[in-house]
């Protein structure tokens, strides 16, 4: 009867495997639906065998460890976002794992694999730095330049300048001010790179 209900996620978007209780820390696999064979790159000629036989790499991953917990304590075991290394080509692969028991022996496992998403996350910190440095360049270069500036012209203004050293503070904000043009250019720059590589 198990079995017949586990055939209501053949159509799930999700991978869904389901592994019978051998003895402990042993697992075959039963049931996989399209996705799951998709998502682990296997068929259906894989019902029957042992999972650690198809994929000793999970015992590293703490999968078995991870049925085996939910078969002795029969609660519902969610783990999101768990880095996965494959075993042929090394790089990693993040997964998110619901694991629960079903009957007396059966656990069912859904899970989808989350790369893209661990993927855009570390482009947006990437890109979270680069808005960072642009909003230094904003908050220090260009306030400074700004403030001074301001301060120049309102000395200016009041006749706390002399004319003897009119020339050179007019000098000194005419400086300040092409830093600001030079350090908007680069913050424009900054900002154009950040968007082009979104």
């Amino acid at each position: 009867m198990d079995l017949d209900l586990l055939s209501f996620y053949d159509d799930f978007t999700l991978g869904v495997a389901a592994y019978q209780r051998v003895s402990s820390k042993k697992f075959k696999i039963i049931y996989i639906n399209n996705a799951g064979a998709t998502l682990d790159n296997i068929g259906q000629n894989h019902l029957g065998r042992f999972i650690d036989d198809i994929f000793p790499e999970l015992n590293g991953f703490g999968l078995i460890d991870q049925l085996e917990e939910v078969y002795l304590s029969a609660e519902e075991l969610v783990l999101p976002f768990t880095p996965y290394q494959t075993p042929l080509n090394k790089e990693y692969i993040y997964r998110a794992n619901k694991i629960k028991k079903m009957g007396e022996d059966i656990i069912v496992n859904i899970y989808n694999d989350e790369s893209e998403t661990y993927s855009y996350i570390n482009e947006m910190k990437q890109n979270k730095s680069k808005l960072d440095d642009a909003l230094h360049l904003v908050s220090h270069n260009i306030r400074g330049d700004v403030s001074t500036s301001l301060g120049m012209m309102e000395l200016i203004k009041l006749g706390i300048v002399g004319e003897e050293q009119l020339e050179n503070s007019l000098d000194m904000v005419k400086k300040k001010i092409e830093n600001i043009d030079y350090n908007i250019h680069d913050l424009v720059r900054l900002l154009y790179k950040k968007s082009n590589s979104a």
